[in-house]
C-alpha cells in the first residue's frame, strides 16, 4: 500500500507539473509549432459496422462469446468523437442478414455528400464457398448457409461504394479470414474514390480467434502514446497500420494488410497523442507472471520503481498490470509460439474473427 501511495503522489505531482506545462505551451509556442489537428472530420464521416458473433447455421458458422466486443467498442467511440448518430449503421448478429446488409449499406452511402468520408468495418467469418484460393471470398452474414444466401461478397464493397457514395475518401477494415481478399479487390481499381484498406489477414490465410487487430484500431483512434511511432504527438493512417502489422505478427503469427490509393495518403493524421516518456513504452516483450511467459506490450513506465504496466495480447485492459524489470525480456525471432495468459478466473473472453 505504500508504494501505492507513493506512486500515486508522484503521479499527482506529474499531473500538476504537467498541466503547466502545456499551460506555457499553448499559450507561449508559435501556433504552427503544434502538431496538425487529425485529418477526418467527424460531421463529414458515415460508419458502417457490421459485428457477425452469432450465427443461424451454427454447424457451419461456428459462434462466438458477446462479452466485451470491440465492434461495439468501435461504435461507441465514433458516437463519442461527434459522428451524427444517422450517421451510423451498427448491425450485429442477428440483424446481420445479407439482405439487410447490402440494402442498408447502399441505402447509408447514398445519403452521403461531396467530400464525406466512409469508415467500413465487420468482423466475423470470412470463408470461400468453393474453398479454392482462386473463388471469391465471403464474409459471413446471420444467414449464411440459407439456401442461396452465401453471405457479402467482398469483391462487391467496392462496387457498391463507387455506385451509391458521392464522398471522396473510403476507410475499409475487415477483421477476418481472408480479409486481405478486400485488398486485391482494391488494389487494382481507377475510381475516384481513394480507398485505405487494412486487413487482420492475407488473402490466403485464415485469421485469429482474439481482438487484436481491432484492439489495434481502437488504440491508434483513441491516440495512444505507443501507437506514435515517431513520437511527435500524432498517430498517422501508416502508423496505425505498422502497429498493427507488428501486433498480428508478433501476437498472433499472421500477417495483416495495407493498401492506400488514390489520394489517401498514410500520412493521414487519425489522431493527437500524448508524447511518450520512456523510450519503452510500445515494445512488445515476453512476461513472467504467474509461473509462465507471455506476450504483451508495454504501455507504461515507473522509472523510480522499474516497474512496467503490460498490456497482454487477448486480454481486457482490466487484465493490464505492473511487473518488474526481471520480470520481461525481448522476443527473439527464432523463439516458438508463447501462450496467452489464460489462467483460472482471468479469461478475457476477447474473441475476435476466427477461421
Amino acid at each position: 500500500m505504500t508504494r501505492l501511495l507513493s506512486r500515486l503522489n508522484r503521479r499527482l505531482a506529474g499531473t500538476a507539473s504537467l498541466i503547466m506545462l502545456l499551460y506555457g505551451f499553448v499559450f507561449v509556442t508559435p501556433a504552427g509549432a503544434l502538431a496538425r489537428e487529425r485529418d477526418w472530420q467527424p460531421q463529414r464521416t458515415w460508419v458502417f459496422v457490421v459485428g457477425a458473433l452469432r450465427f443461424k447455421h451454427e454447424e457451419m458458422f461456428d459462434s462466438f462469446p458477446q462479452e466485451n466486443r470491440r465492434d461495439a467498442e468501435l461504435v461507441s467511440f465514433f458516437r463519442q468523437q461527434g459522428v451524427p448518430t444517422p450517421q451510423i449503421v451498427y448491425l450485429r448478429d442477428r440483424e446481420a442478414t445479407a439482405q439487410r446488409i447490402e440494402s442498408a449499406f447502399a441505402r447509408h452511402l447514398s445519403r452521403a455528400r461531396e467530400g464525406d468520408w466512409l469508415f467500413l468495418y465487420y468482423t466475423g467469418h470470412g470463408y470461400r464457398p468453393d474453398d479454392d484460393d482462386e473463388s471469391d471470398a465471403y464474409l459471413a452474414s446471420y444467414d449464411a448457409g440459407d439456401e442461396g444466401v452465401q453471405g457479402w461478397r467482398v469483391n462487391s464493397i467496392p462496387a457498391t461504394i463507387e455506385r451509391y457514395f458521392k464522398g471522396s475518401h473510403a476507410f475499409l477494415t475487415l477483421d477476418n479470414c481472408y480479409s486481405g481478399s478486400l485488398v486485391e479487390a482494391v488494389r487494382e481499381r481507377t475510381t475516384r474514390i481513394s480507398y485505405a484498406v487494412l486487413t487482420s489477414a492475407s488473402s490466403d490465410q485464415v485469421s485469429t480467434a482474439e481482438w487484436t487487430f481491432t484492439e489495434g484500431l481502437l488504440a491508434a483512434l483513441r491516440g495512444k502514446s505507443y501507437e506514435d511511432s515517431n513520437n511527435d504527438g500524432e498517430v498517422t493512417l501508416g502508423e496505425m497500420a505498422e502497429q498493427v502489422r507488428e501486433d498480428m505478427s508478433f501476437a498472433e503469427r499472421q500477417r495483416a494488410v495495407f493498401v492506400t490509393t488514390g489520394d489517401f495518403s498514410p500520412q493521414t493524421v487519425l489522431s493527437r497523442a500524448e508524447r511518450k516518456r520512456d523510450a519503452r513504452i510500445g515494445e512488445r516483450v515476453l512476461v513472467r507472471s504467474d509461473g509462465d511467459w507471455f506476450k504483451g506490450r508495454i504501455i507504461d513506465v515507473d522509472e523510480e520503481d522499474s516497474e512496467f504496466l503490460i498490456h497482454y495480447y487477448g486480454w481486457d485492459d482490466s487484465y493490464d498490470e505492473w511487473v518488474e524489470a526481471g520480470q520481461i525480456r525481448k522476443p527473439r525471432a527464432t523463439r516458438a509460439t508463447f501462450g496467452r495468459k489464460r489462467l483460472e478466473g482471468r479469461r478475457s473472453n476477447s474473441f475476435g474473427a476466427h477461421p
